[in-house]
């Protein structure tokens, strides 16, 4: 049918032709469970990986490890993605901690450190513009009748994977993911504070992997 004859420009025209739903945008069809399926018949889980302190370690010690996760994700032979994802320190938990144990103690010694301590992080944060890593692990698979089933022995391997390597992890049920959408499309959905995300969003892609 031509629109330009029922009194639509050409102008807009294009625009219809462009205006897309934001699922549609993000090629988002539903999330299930702890699955995530998309416009284009694929199916994806979401695998959060929780950080560790290296410098903590010995150059020694860091080395091993550096080994140990080399040939732990060299086993993968299937596409896969990592997301790192930096945000402003939440200290809600830390704060909520040092206020119960302020009301545990008696002296006045004790109760002043805490105050002061509780003082000090409000200014530490407030003061510097002070992030933490978040660590996402993406793995998808074609749609098929088997596909979740594929998806779940590949989540057991990588979490088994994760653990050579003394790295806690957990699979993000459907809150989780669409929290996670969320942080991408409105960033205040990920944390109550606003964040600004211009150019610190890193993306690393592996398409395959060969053992050596």
């Amino acid at each position: 049918m031509n629109l330009c004859k029922k009194g639509i420009s050409m102008k807009e025209e294009i625009f219809i032709k462009k205006n897309k739903t934001l699922n549609e945008f993000l090629n988002i069809k539903r999330i299930e469970d702890k699955f995530l399926y998309t416009l284009d018949k694929q199916l994806i889980s979401f695998i959060r990986v929780y950080p560790i302190n290296t410098e903590l370690f010995s150059e020694e010690e860091l080395v091993q490890k550096m080994n140990s996760a080399s040939v732990e994700f060299s086993n993968e032979q299937k596409p896969y993605s990592i997301f790192v994802i930096p945000r402003k320190v939440d200290i809600t938990d830390f704060i909520k901690e040092q206020e119960s144990l302020k009301k545990k103690v008696k002296d006045k010694a004790s109760i002043e450190i805490i105050e002061k301590r509780i003082i000090a992080t409000h200014e530490m944060v407030a003061n510097k513009n002070i992030i933490e890593n978040e660590f996402y692990l993406c793995i998808w698979e074609n749609v098929s009748e088997d596909a979740e089933n594929k998806i779940e022995k590949r989540e057991i391997d990588w979490k088994n994977r994760l653990k050579q390597c003394d790295l806690e992890s957990e699979i993000l049920e459907k809150t989780e993911i669409i929290l996670l959408i969320k942080s991408f499309t409105i960033p205040e959905f990920a944390r109550k504070e606003s964040v600004d995300y211009d150019d610190s969003i890193i993306k690393i892609r592996r398409s395959s992997v060969k053992n050596k």
